[in-house]
């Protein structure tokens, strides 16, 4: 009887310790740290050179990370929304869905600097439509960098003054001195590839800021956008070094990325032009050369 007694006095002290653990676990499962803070923080330092031995996923990618849920009135157009996956800004997914970044903010009541978390539900409602026809609202000024992971180190403490570069007075440049070995094509081709060697030096095509600097862009790789104004965006893609991280700002011709490779292996630089979240010609605005 004795033993019978200390074994049932050491298994209770077991369970014991193991509701204990489960308690502690239990009590810190409630909080969700912003975007910034979550997931890929390792990488700080400012250039960071990344690995391209994996391929990029093909720029014809099924959206899973977005969801139909109903038709806008009258429009034929999906009411979707977007859950936040770990390294995204609302820059980056403004970019990946062909949004402008201005009206996403409007339609989901974020302000500067659109600090947004991992799952959190993204909508591109009717509200969308409806800011971008209200012309989209004031100009938001250069604070507005959104928080992100951490891949490349954002500049911290930035206060900005506005961009108030008119959209008629930006001087174009070419970001790549490589030859264009695929054009503008719409939708197939949002933007122009320009064939390099890997470790080229890639340019900012102007003035602006880096609002995103990292790889949450499906099919994109090493990505770097860059605000110009606040109607135009350029974007550089499938970079193997990115030298420049968000929140800093660059000039025109200014080194801020090294060519890598797309998917296929082929060094290149893919190159684009956003105006008010749409992609434009490239060489429609580039000098002639």
């Amino acid at each position: 009887m004795e033993f019978t007694f200390s074994r049932a006095k050491k298994w209770y002290g077991r369970i014991a310790l193991v509701v204990s653990a489960f308690i502690q676990v239990g009590c810190g499962g409630n909080y969700q740290a912003p975007v910034s803070e979550q997931g890929e923080q390792q990488l700080t330092r400012v250039p960071m050179i990344v690995d391209t031995s994996a391929p990029d996923r093909s720029y014809n990618l099924s959206r899973d990370s977005v969801t139909t849920e109903n038709s806008f009135l009258g429009g034929g157009s999906a009411f979707r929304t977007y859950h936040v996956r770990a390294g995204d800004t609302l820059f980056s997914i403004a970019f990946e869905h062909d949004l402008d970044f201005r009206s996403l903010a409007i339609a989901n009541n974020l302000n500067p600097p659109y600090t947004i978390l991992v799952g959190q539900e993204i909508s591109f409602s009717s509200s969308l439509a409806a800011a971008i026809g209200n012309n989209i609202g004031e100009p938001v000024g250069n604070n507005s960098i959104a928080q992100t992971q951490g891949s490349i180190s954002r500049a911290e403490g930035l206060i900005r003054t506005a961009i108030s570069i008119d959209s008629n007075q930006l001087n174009w440049r070419w970001p790549h001195q490589g030859g264009v070995i695929r054009g503008f094509e719409a939708d197939i081709n949002k933007g122009i590839d320009i064939r390099g060697q890997i470790g080229d030096p890639v340019f900012a095509a102007g003035n602006g800021d880096v609002v995103y600097s990292g790889r949450a862009v499906q099919g994109s790789g090493n990505l770097i956008i860059i605000r110009h104004s606040d109607r135009y965006l350029s974007a550089y893609a499938h970079n193997s070094t990115m030298l420049v991280g968000e929140g800093a700002r660059v000039q025109a011709g200014e080194t801020i990325a090294e060519v890598g490779s797309n998917s296929n292996g082929i060094a290149m630089l893919h190159f684009e032009i956003r105006l008010d979240g749409k992609s434009v010609d490239p060489t429609n605005l580039l000098p002639d050369r």
